[in-house]
């Protein structure tokens, strides 16, 4: 039995529609995978001590979000804007281990980015999927910036000479 809206291939196609414009970033997911093909997830214990051991946090969400906090000493590579750049030799070694975090579960950017970051070759990345809000909330080390953050700053200098 069919309705006049395309029965059950209509409402599959809107399914998959859906699913597709999700993917494309276009409707937010609801919650972020939890693993990503090439990274280590981590909780906000073992971001903690990944930061005292000084690995390089790397924030991607916007220009905006990273000025009005993000986790000490971290730096900003917005998603959609900056964050390409790592993929080029030189800036950061790629035997750095690598902690990229966005607001939170609720978001897919730090997924995508960490995906991006191992499939350039980042031999150690983690994925900080709780990301920042759950490190505000531990009362962790913050920090706010006017600006571009300095390695940001310096890659898009060298770019433009």
């Amino acid at each position: 039995m069919t309705s006049g809206h395309g029965g059950m291939k209509g409402c599959l196609r809107g399914v998959l529609g859906a699913a597709v414009l999700s993917l494309a970033g276009v409707m937010p997911a609801k919650e972020a995978p939890v693993f990503v093909t090439g990274a280590e997830t981590i909780s906000t214990e073992q971001a903690r001590e990944l930061f005292q051991s000084q690995a390089a946090f790397i924030d991607v969400r916007s220009r905006e979000k990273w000025q009005w906090g993000h986790i000490e000493g971290a730096q900003h590579f917005g998603l959609y804007s900056t964050f390409a750049l790592l993929k080029h030799p030189g800036f950061i070694s790629k035997d750095q281990p690598l902690v990229i975090y966005g607001n939170g579960s609720h978001t897919m950017r730090s997924a995508l980015a960490a995906h991006l970051a191992a499939s350039w070759g980042y031999k150690t990345v983690y994925y900080y999927r709780d990301g920042y809000f759950s490190w505000q909330a531990k009362d962790l080390p913050i920090a706010q910036s006017e600006g571009r953050s300095a390695l940001e700053a310096s890659i898009l200098q060298s770019f433009s000479e």
